[in-house]
């Protein structure tokens, strides 16, 4: 089958959409039985560099536009139908196509969603067929929105803060090694000449600069540091106790293990306040809260609560004696508890969280830039001084003499 574009009229209204034919002539059969005069009609050819991923925001974009219309009241079949010939990826637009042949077999929502678990997850799933089930999709849909929206920007807040210690991290590195391979070199050829006694830090200096130089030995040492990280990452994806360790390492890291801590519980009380309010039993939310963080201590912790939450317990006693969890967390479900209102209170936990992870993140941001410039600008001088020390101590060596 082949993809056609096609533009036409049908009962006085101009048409813009595709259809899947074997050829052109096919294609023009099939729209005439649908009624539509043809204005024009062209094979749309796979993309070469097609990809069958959807990127998070485009699926943002989409939940907004299928809230917005179905809050109009325009049906669910005739949305997908619109947001089909609107999609620009070619990923979700051959979801959108599956869903809308699924949606016109009279199938539900949910399942023609649920055909597509690398596009809509289980956290997604649930809620439409929540909102499907009680009749009040577009709400769902407008929550679910909400909910994307927030976990995008603690993904973007979590990536922004890692990034910038990895671009410093880098260009310090690279400025590193330059100058020792490259500026070095130039000063050793030119003391070489000289015959002077050289101090012992620029020595130092013009040693590690030669070691570099030299492929069976700084070649080496490369080629080793690679491996090492090749083997580490290796190992970590094939033990889970090497993996678990890891992560709880990542956790306990000044800056960056409270960062990781602060957006998973972020997420994690976003998440269970919008399945609680969606009616999903507490059982099938807990679980869906596994698939919230990769981090194994964290994901243990929410399996035990899961595993325990059968025994009667109350879930801030559960949550509260796991000392992976912050007291806070359990203190404010507790709260809930009492009131009567678990999931209002877990909307303000998820604020709370997102707030003082937003806060580190600008904090992060803002110590970030001029250390860059200070390591950086260490670096350069450190290196420097060391080539100008000699220069240094024979002007010395004249003006005492």
């Amino acid at each position: 089958m082949k993809e056609f574009i096609f533009e036409g009229t049908l009962n006085g209204k101009i048409i813009k959409d595709y259809i899947d034919a074997n050829d052109k002539n096919q294609a023009e059969k099939l729209l005439k039985r649908r009624k539509i005069k043809i204005q024009k009609l062209k094979a749309n050819p796979k993309p070469l560099l097609a990809s069958k991923k959807v990127k998070t925001a485009e699926l943002l974009q989409f939940t907004k536009k299928l809230t917005s219309m179905v809050t109009a009241g325009l049906p669910v079949l005739e949305t997908i139908g619109i947001l089909k010939s609107q999609a620009k990826s070619w990923g979700l637009k051959n979801v959108l196509k599956t869903i809308f042949n699924k949606l016109s077999e009279g199938n539900s929502i949910y399942y023609t969603f649920s055909e597509h678990p690398k596009v809509f997850d289980n956290i997604y799933l649930s809620i439409v067929g929540a909102g499907e089930q009680s009749g009040m999709l577009n709400e769902f849909l407008a929550k679910l929105s909400e909910m994307i929206e927030k976990r995008e920007k603690i993904r973007k807040g979590l990536k922004k803060a890692f990034t910038y210690p990895i671009i410093v991290l880098t260009i310090a590195l690279g400025i590193s090694v330059f100058m020792l391979i490259k500026v070095i070199p130039i000063f050793e050829n030119m003391y070489g000449g000289m015959g002077v006694d050289l101090p012992q830090f620029t020595q130092m200096l013009i040693d590690i600069s030669k070691f570099l130089r030299t492929p069976s030995q700084g070649g080496l040492m490369f080629l080793s540091i690679v491996s090492f990280f090749l083997i580490f990452i290796f190992a970590i994806r094939q033990s889970y106790d090497l993996r678990k360790r890891y992560h709880q390492l990542l956790l306990k890291l000044p800056i960056f293990g409270a960062l990781i801590t602060k957006s998973t519980y972020a997420r994690l009380a976003l998440i269970m306040a919008n399945l609680m309010k969606a009616g999903v039993p507490i059982i099938q939310v807990l679980e869906i809260c596994t698939t919230v963080t990769n981090n194994i201590p964290i994901k243990e912790g929410i399996e035990k609560v899961k595993n325990e939450v059968l025994t009667g317990k109350e879930l801030s006693t559960l949550f509260g004696s796991n000392p992976i969890f912050p007291i806070e967390l359990s203190q404010l479900i507790a709260v809930g508890e009492k009131t009567g209102n678990v999931d209002e209170m877990l909307v303000s936990i998820a604020n709370y969280y997102e707030e003082e992870f937003d806060n580190a993140v600008d904090a992060l941001s803002a110590a970030i830039e001029p250390l860059m410039i200070v390591v950086i600008g260490g670096i350069v001088a450190t290196l420097l001084l060391g080539m100008y020390l000699p220069i240094f101590k024979a002007g010395e060596m004249f003006s005492g003499g």
